[in-house]
This record gives C-alpha cells, sequence and structure tokens, in this order.
C-alpha cells in the first residue's frame, strides 16, 4: 500500500488567489488568552476554544483545504464539510471537528472545520527502510545535514531527545510505512517539515474520488526537496 502525505495545492487556478486568505479575524489576545486554539498543541480539546475566522479574498475559490499560516492555525488544518465527512468516517479515535466559518466577500460560510488531531502513529513507520537526519549546527554558523539509519522507533525516540537537548533537529523523511499498518488517516511528528497528515493509496483516491480540492498528495518515500524539484510537477503541473 502506498501513502501520502497532505499537501495544500500550488496551482493557482485551483486556489483561485493565492495566498488564498487575505486577512484573519481574532476575537481575544492572541498571545494571552489560554482558551485561543493555539494554545492547544495536538490535544484532545475538552473546553470551548476561541477559534479565529479567516477573510479570503474575492476571487479565492472555496476549495475543500484552505491554505493558511496565521496564528490560529498552528496546529490545525481547515477543511470543508466534504472532507470532513470523508475523514471522519475513515478515522474514529484521535481526531475531532471545530466549527470555523470564513468569510468571502462579506458572505459568512459556515461549512468550514478546524481538524484537530491528537494522536500520533509513529509505530506505524518501517524506520529500518525509512532515513533519517539531522540538522546539526555548524561552528562558523548556519547548519549542515547528515544522513543516520536507524532500525526501530525506540532508537529514534532516543535520537530525537539527544539532538533536541543540542537544540539540533532531528527528523525521518523518505518514509516507508510497515505492511501490518492498517489505518488509513493518521498523523507523524518529528519528520521533515514538523508534521505530516497521512493517507492511505485509497483514501487517497476517495477524496480524488469526490472531488476534493486544493490538495495535493506527496507520496510518503518522497523528500520534500524530490517532491518540489521535480516529481510533484509531473503529477499536478507547473500550477
Amino acid at each position: 500500500m502506498k501513502y501520502y502525505s497532505i499537501q495544500h495545492s500550488l496551482n493557482k487556478k485551483i486556489m483561485g488567489h493565492y495566498p488564498q486568505v487575505k486577512d484573519v479575524v481574532y476575537h481575544c489576545s492572541v498571545w494571552d488568552e489560554p482558551l485561543f486554539i493555539d494554545r492547544f498543541h495536538h490535544e484532545k480539546i475538552t473546553v470551548e476554544p476561541i477559534i479565529a475566522n479567516p477573510i479570503l479574498y474575492s476571487k479565492s475559490k472555496l476549495t475543500d483545504l484552505i491554505y493558511l499560516w496565521n496564528s490560529g492555525f498552528s496546529f490545525t488544518k481547515l477543511i470543508s464539510s466534504k472532507l470532513k465527512n470523508i475523514l471522519e468516517v475513515k478515522r474514529k479515535s484521535g481526531l475531532q471537528f471545530i466549527q470555523c466559518p470564513i468569510f468571502k466577500n462579506d458572505i459568512r460560510i459556515i461549512d468550514y472545520w478546524l481538524l484537530n488531531m491528537y494522536e500520533f502513529n509513529m509505530d506505524a513507520i518501517d524506520f529500518s527502510n525509512s532515513q533519517c537526519r539531522v540538522k546539526l549546527r555548524k561552528k562558523e554558523g548556519g547548519t549542515q545535514v547528515e544522513t543516520q539509519n536507524l532500525s526501530s522507533l525506540n532508537d529514534f525516540n532516543k535520537a530525537v531527545d539527544y539532538y533536541k537537548e543540542k537544540n539540533e533537529f532531528f527528523y525521518v523523511d523518505k518514509i516507508a510505512i510497515k505492511s501490518v499498518f492498517n489505518e488509513d488517516f493518521f498523523m507523524l511528528k518529528n519528520v521533515e517539515g514538523g508534521i505530516k497528515y497521512v493517507v492511505s493509496e485509497n483514501l487517497k483516491r476517495e477524496i480524488e474520488d469526490d472531488g476534493c480540492t486544493g490538495i495535493e498528495f506527496m507520496p510518503l518515500e518522497l523528500s520534500l526537496n524530490e517532491w518540489l524539484h521535480g516529481e510533484r510537477e509531473k503529477v499536478y503541473g507547473k500550477g
């Protein structure tokens, strides 16, 4: 089974306007309010969080995955009801949805949701067939990347902790998934980019067949550099 990480579309025709979001409406201090949504870091939320509401450019299309990097969306994904309905059937634990209306042309659109995932499936990774790397700080400044080979999650966790104490980032990329693993939708941490939302080949096909937009699927066995500099264009074009 092949697996893919969910990426935002880079195709301006699909997005309508790039970036999609012009502004964000905040309802509290993003720095001081303990209930602000960004205070919850991939954990189950048992209170009513204070969310933020995006304002789209008039030319932006209402894609099923909205591209955001603003405060209020650091640990969630903003998705449509259509995509929510697909995902919530595929996974029964470790995720929740929080309604998050968006605005476009002064119209309030309610069928958008924050996807909050709070379980990681690092046990899914076949480390013996994956690539681990570390960004090392150089004495003269800057960083250099070195590759390491590990065989187990336990060894990986030890390496993550060791390099974290040195303020260096140890991560896994070019990821292989164990053949016995059977989740269609899951999340990984300490990977290239920090976090990956992962879908199986079957779920990818279902999302595409349902016509969901704003999404690209990067094969998990590729590095981000390989994807962005050659492989992506073969699948999705120049954008």
